[in-house]
């Protein structure tokens, strides 16, 4: 992705020269998430907790069959978590909670501040609903590694699949405020 070994990178976990794991909490991180991640392919956890990104989380994430711990909470995402998400049979962590009713700021590396602010939105005032759609499905069943997932703050709708009583690891549950 760079030229610049990426196993010199602050908060990059790396096992023999392969990036394993981006642990960028907090950075000011500004922009969408891209779907060259997928390039990283021993992924083992990311985690992008309160930055500001937006966007959809890519469809290509769900090729990261290494992957078990994936935290995207605390920022700005929107749209439907992608089905491939759910073919990560190793993901033990998914946070995804707080999409919306955020406010912080992020710094640009030219010193600019970008003041985030995400509200809850609805169909007529145009602000960010977060992620949407269905999440506590059938799908979430194939999932057999999960531990904790944490969705809550967000628009998921729907029924919780009686299949969930069937993932024996889930430890913890959270989808308030949805």
């Amino acid at each position: 992705l760079s030229s610049v070994d990426e196993c010199s990178w602050y908060n990059v976990t790396c096992t023999s020269g392969v990036v394993t794991g981006l642990w960028l909490d907090e950075y000011s991180l500004i922009g969408t998430i891209p779907p060259e991640i997928s390039r990283l392919v021993q992924l083992d956890f990311i985690s992008f907790r309160r930055n500001c990104l937006y966007g959809t989380i890519p469809s290509e994430m769900g090729q990261l069959s290494t992957l078990t711990y994936l935290r995207l909470q605390e920022n700005a995402l929107s749209g439907t978590v992608p089905d491939s998400i759910f073919g990560l049979s190793a993901l033990e962590i998914l946070y995804l909670q707080y999409q919306y009713n955020n406010d912080w700021t992020c710094t640009r590396s030219s010193g600019e501040t970008v003041n985030v602010y995400f509200s809850e939105g609805d169909a007529t005032n145009g602000m960010n609903l977060g992620l949407i759609g269905k999440i506590l499905d059938d799908n979430l069943a194939n999932l057999t590694s999960l531990r904790d997932i944490r969705v809550g703050y967000n628009h998921f709708s729907g029924t919780i699949s009686p299949k969930i009583s069937h993932l024996e690891n889930l430890g913890i549950l959270r989808a308030e405020n949805n």
